[in-house]
């Protein structure tokens, strides 16, 4: 193709694509805010605070409507050509109809690379920024990420399960804790404290105020008490009791190393195989986008911008409804964790090829 041509109908994408993300955004914000309003009121959080609040969730908002954003600009930039006669002009001098669809997909490969690189380093972080000043400044809920857990249960390695009645992630600290050791399948050696605590200099779990009772052999097992007892648990805190999955708050390389961690321990990791299938996937949802808008400007001629605005507002957020069921699906492992994050946008992109090629395009 043309690079003049090619330019001319890439440079129609950008400027409906910022309109329509920042359009899109501001929509999502506004809906968060008034439902999150009664707790900025009770609160009596200042200016600064909502400010914060904004800045915070709008890289996550960027991600989110960055496809829907794609969809309206392939919509405004084809109507437009379609509108004043640029199409059959191009059809005229020999272009075939995809040739001149290209340049958008080019577009929205691009603005997929963005949204992927925006998710990957910005986003995360500051999504989780604004969660915990919603729920610890506003809501006062310090364990919003439910690092504190009661009568949990875990391996601490392959021979050595512990139980704690108190488990706090935050301060690093457990209460009224049971070490049982295994040898052969027997029990070798069982420490039982009113409490330990995490010392990263040792790298060690501290056991405090117990006592130890050794089970060597047949002989009667041997008791001791002790004030303080390093026990030979070198597993951090964080690596023994995760903390609450924020899907919005963590990069592939964060959910990499948490599953890792599960594995260490022997937990199942379902909705974490779903969400890295998902975020790798994300970035695909806008070339879809682009080929179902040529579909839709090409079987559907006559419309105009108020009608491409609506459409592309209910239908991207139809395409995000299937992406959140299909995740749900993945995490509830109905369907496998590849094809929950693929699947919605290969289907889409097969139902648009379709459009194209009942419209001649292709």
């Amino acid at each position: 193709m043309n690079r003049t041509f090619f330019r001319y109908i890439a440079r129609s994408f950008w400027a409906p694509f910022g309109f329509g993300l920042a359009v899109f955004c501001l929509l999502l914000l506004f809906g968060s805010l008034f439902d999150n309003l009664n707790f900025f009121m009770k609160s009596g959080a200042g200016a600064g605070v909502f400010l914060r609040y904004v800045v915070y969730q709008a890289p996550y908002f960027m991600v989110k409507m960055t496809p829907i954003a794609t969809l309206l600009a392939v919509l405004f930039a084809l109507g437009g050509m379609m509108g004043r006669g640029e199409w059959k002009a191009g059809l005229a001098g020999g272009w075939r109809p995809f040739d001149m669809i290209k340049p958008l997909l080019a577009c929205a490969l691009a603005a997929g690379a963005g949204q992927f690189v925006l998710q990957e380093t910005a986003a995360p972080d500051l999504y989780l920024r604004s969660e915990r000043l919603f729920e610890v400044d506003l809501r006062g809920r310090e364990d919003w990420k439910r690092v504190v857990r009661r009568d949990v249960v875990f391996s601490a390695g392959d021979d050595t399960m512990v139980t704690a009645h108190l488990f706090d992630g935050r301060h690093k600290t457990m209460e009224n804790v049971v070490m049982n050791v295994y040898k052969g399948g027997r029990l070798f050696l069982e420490v039982n404290a009113a409490s330990a605590a995490w010392r990263p200099e040792t790298g060690a779990w501290v056991f405090r105020d117990g006592v130890i009772i050794n089970y060597s052999g047949d002989a009667k097992p041997l008791t001791r008490h002790f004030a303080e007892y390093q026990s030979p648990i070198s597993v951090p805190p964080e690596n023994l009791v995760l903390e609450k999955l924020v899907p919005e708050g963590v990069s592939i390389l964060d959910l990499l190393r948490r599953m890792r961690r599960m594995r260490a321990v022997g937990a199942p990791a379902p909705a974490e195989r779903t969400l890295l299938w998902v975020k790798l996937a994300a970035p695909l949802a806008n070339p879809a986008m682009a080929l179902i808008g040529a579909a839709m400007v090409l079987l559907l001629p006559r419309n105009n911008r108020f009608f491409s605005f609506g459409l592309a507002l209910g239908f991207g957020f139809f395409f995000w409804a299937v992406i959140i069921m299909a995740q749900e699906a993945g995490n509830a492992e109905v369907v496998p964790a590849f094809a929950a994050g693929l699947g919605p946008a290969a289907a889409f992109t097969l139902a648009s090829l379709w459009g194209l090629r009942r419209a001649r395009a292709i």
